[in-house]
């Protein structure tokens, strides 16, 4: 047995998220939504034996339900991944102030970033400072635009710029203004190839907000990763999925209408111009 198929995986580093003022289409940190939060801080000792399980072929994202930038071994934790493809997903707030954790210590550091933060004047200035501090050295920096917001003020920066549909605050499994992308294999990636680990150490199917983990697959604690990975669960599931019986998949995945790939926001108007022929 082994991790074939592992492409990606999400570690988060802790639950905790450091930003002002939450994003209000986020549900990870509200406990009403996301009634199984808690608050904690992955064990070092756990981060490296998760460590010695995996090839640098897999990349790392540190994100679930908190922000990275608010764990205390931020700087340990990036050193231990080195050599692998790893990426920060944050709100931005606290990253020149954590510049010298990340700096040549990461691939790449994701801003999420929506029109009518409260914080936006924050996060901007915090992202051109990190700019500064970091010259041409690592991480390339991306700001990821949730839904619209033409007017951003990120243009004038060597940064680059994604978006995304904006999910529901109920969860990153429904979204806003249109259905995300379906693959042609016709099942979900996340499923076959993306799952993610929270700072106690469960082990999950994928990386969606799950308030009654309900696609728990293992325990990292008890168990390898192989062992999780080509558990029952897990291949239970996967098999429900090819069969294009999602309502046979983990419970989440019955109302889930996410299939493991980004897809960017495009207003009406603008899908319209790209239709048009030269």
């Amino acid at each position: 047995m082994s991790l074939s198929g592992l492409a990606q995986i999400n570690l988060e580093l802790c639950s905790v998220c450091n930003k002002r003022n939450f994003c209000a289409f986020c549900g990870h940190q509200n406990e009403t939504i996301n009634s199984g939060l808690s608050y904690g801080y992955m064990d070092f000792a756990l981060l490296e034996a998760i460590r010695r399980q995996l090839d640098p072929g897999v990349s790392i994202q540190f994100h679930r339900d908190g922000d990275p930038t608010a764990f205390p071994r931020l700087a340990g934790a990036l050193a231990l991944f080195d050599g692998f493809l790893t990426n920060l997903v944050t709100h931005g707030e606290t990253l020149a102030d954590c510049a010298a954790a990340i700096v040549g210590r990461c691939t790449t550091v994701t801003v999420s970033v929506f029109r009518g933060d409260p914080d936006g004047a924050i996060q901007e200035e915090a992202v051109r400072r990190f700019l500064a501090i970091k010259g041409d050295s690592p991480p390339q920096v991306v700001v990821k635009i949730g839904g619209d917001y033409p007017q951003h003020p990120y243009r004038d920066l060597p940064v680059r710029i994604i978006h995304r549909l904006i999910h529901q605050p109920n969860g990153n499994r429904k979204y806003a203004h249109q259905e995300p992308t379906i693959p042609e294999v016709g099942v979900c990636l996340d499923a076959l190839h993306h799952p993610s680990v929270d700072w106690r150490g469960n082990v999950y199917l994928c990386n969606r907000l799950d308030p009654l983990g309900t696609t728990k697959i293992g325990d990292a604690r008890a168990h390898t990763l192989d062992e999780i990975w080509n558990g029952e669960p897990r291949r239970a599931w996967i098999e429900a999925h090819k069969a294009g019986r999602r309502d046979l998949a983990a419970p989440l995945c019955q109302t889930c209408t996410f299939w493991g790939v980004p897809s960017g926001y495009q207003p009406v108007q603008k899908i319209a111009e790209l239709m048009m022929p030269a």
